[in-house]
């Protein structure tokens, strides 16, 4: 079984951490306010969600996935 620096370990846990809370808050989007809901004819609650922003999000997601199994799945 490999060992690992606990100081490495550290920093990708970090890293996973802020991409992951990134991800959220892309996926929650921007509220509508109660008068663009009467506008739109929408019911209940709805957000505005960049696509982009969630594409972006997403990837930095998936490259420290990779980066974590590259430096700690190595047998």
């Amino acid at each position: 079984m490999p060992s690992h620096s606990k100081n490495n370990i550290q920093k990708l846990q970090s890293t996973l951490q802020e991409r992951f809370d990134r991800l959220l808050e892309v996926m929650q989007g921007i509220d509508i306010s109660s008068e663009d809901h009467l506008q739109m004819g929408l019911h209940g609650p709805h957000a505005n969600i960049r696509s982009d922003d969630v594409r972006i999000a997403v990837d930095d997601f998936q490259t420290i996935l990779r980066e974590i199994k590259a430096s700690l799945g190595k047998r």
